[in-house]
């Protein structure tokens, strides 16, 4: 079976986009408008992987990854904020 997330550009190069929007969004602390527009361009990235015939596994893990990768500023400041 093949992965369909790897053998797609369109996949990889919008998961990598929003992946690269949410960490310029953690290190710049930039507004919420910044984060919004990477949760909407992983959103669609998600929905074209698996119109595309991706496993709920494959998505399941780049979102893992990604919901991770948002959470470290809570896990940063102590989730008093």
């Amino acid at each position: 079976m093949e992965s369909v997330i790897l053998t797609s550009p369109v996949c990889l190069i919008g998961f990598i986009l929003s992946l690269t929007l949410c960490i310029f969004a953690i290190v710049k602390k930039t507004h919420v408008a910044v984060t919004v527009l990477s949760v909407a361009v992983f959103v669609l990235t998600v929905m074209y992987a698996l119109l595309k015939g991706a496993s709920l596994y494959e998505t399941g893990s780049v979102s893992v990854l990604f919901f991770i990768a948002n959470v470290i500023p809570l896990w940063k400041e102590g989730g008093d904020k």
